[in-house]
């Protein structure tokens, strides 16, 4: 039995982290924040410890973070290989000029030193590359090639088939990457029964883009501020996006049911 788990945020922050699992493989998307690690390592301790594949969408810290820290800091956890596909240091400081501790240039030098420090085996993947895991098939659709605007534009997106289900991660795509993702992509490579909501529900690609995936579950990757836009004044008060696009997705009519991180770590059986 093939089950998809969502994991929750520890600190009520945005937060990507996803399992998938057959009982024999098992699979990491993003995975965080560093402060997200220690609940990552504690779940995946759990599932057994060896993680055939972890893929990264996107060089940001609530994305990269965790995989860092599992690295560095907890060595019980195997990580067989890494799969991504980051823009050079010019694209992501092109788009991010900032250079302090916490910011995305320091977390790619960060990630590289990791990587070659516990000598882990990284991939880098290209659109249309398959990769399969016993029962789960991961497929990159999309990849920075092309990327323009943002960091959050050069997430890949991957589609995972598994037990005749299909899960579309969208990592942080903007509205211009989600463009370009129906402009390259096969719309019935995007039809999907799972989705995990861009850019954590909210200012991440257009409703166009949904009303292609059509999906029948939507996964929330959203804190309960975020959930609930909320500003000085309460709900909907803040400068997010969020209820426009719980708007677009209830106007599909084909959504089943929404998994929400603020309602903790989700187990689903696909």
């Amino acid at each position: 039995m093939v089950k998809l788990h969502m994991l929750k945020s520890v600190t009520d922050t945005i937060n990507t982290s996803f399992i998938i699992e057959d009982g024999k493989n098992l699979i990491v998307f993003d995975g965080g924040f560093q402060s997200e690690a220690e609940y990552l390592h504690s779940y995946l301790s759990e599932l057994g410890g060896v993680v055939n594949g972890w893929f990264l969408t996107h060089m940001h810290s609530d994305h990269v973070g965790a995989i860092i820290k599992i690295l560095s800091d907890y060595r019980d956890i195997t990580v067989e290989k890494i799969y991504c596909n980051f823009p050079s240091d010019e694209y992501l400081e092109k788009c991010e000029p900032d250079r302090s501790p916490d910011s995305t240039l320091a977390y790619a030098e960060l990630f590289r030193k990791t990587v070659a420090d516990q000598k882990a085996c990284q991939i880098t993947v290209n659109e249309n590359d398959c990769f399969d895991f016993g029962e789960i098939s991961v497929r990159v659709l999309l990849t920075h090639e092309g990327a323009t605007g943002s960091v959050n534009n050069s997430s890949c997106v991957f589609s995972v088939e598994a037990n005749g289900k299909r899960i579309l991660f969208l990592g942080d795509l903007g509205e211009s990457g989600g463009d370009r993702l129906l402009a390259k992509v096969d719309h019935n490579l995007l039809k999907s029964d799972y989705v995990q909501m861009a850019h954590h529900g909210q200012d991440g690609v257009g409703k166009n883009v949904y009303e292609v995936i059509r999906p029948r579950f939507c996964l929330w990757c959203t804190p309960s501020w975020l959930w609930a836009n909320l500003g000085p004044n309460g709900y909907d008060t803040g400068i997010f996006k969020t209820i426009i696009v719980r708007g677009w997705i209830s106007s599909l009519r084909c959504v089943e049911k929404h998994y929400l991180m603020t309602k903790g770590t989700h187990v689903i059986e696909l």
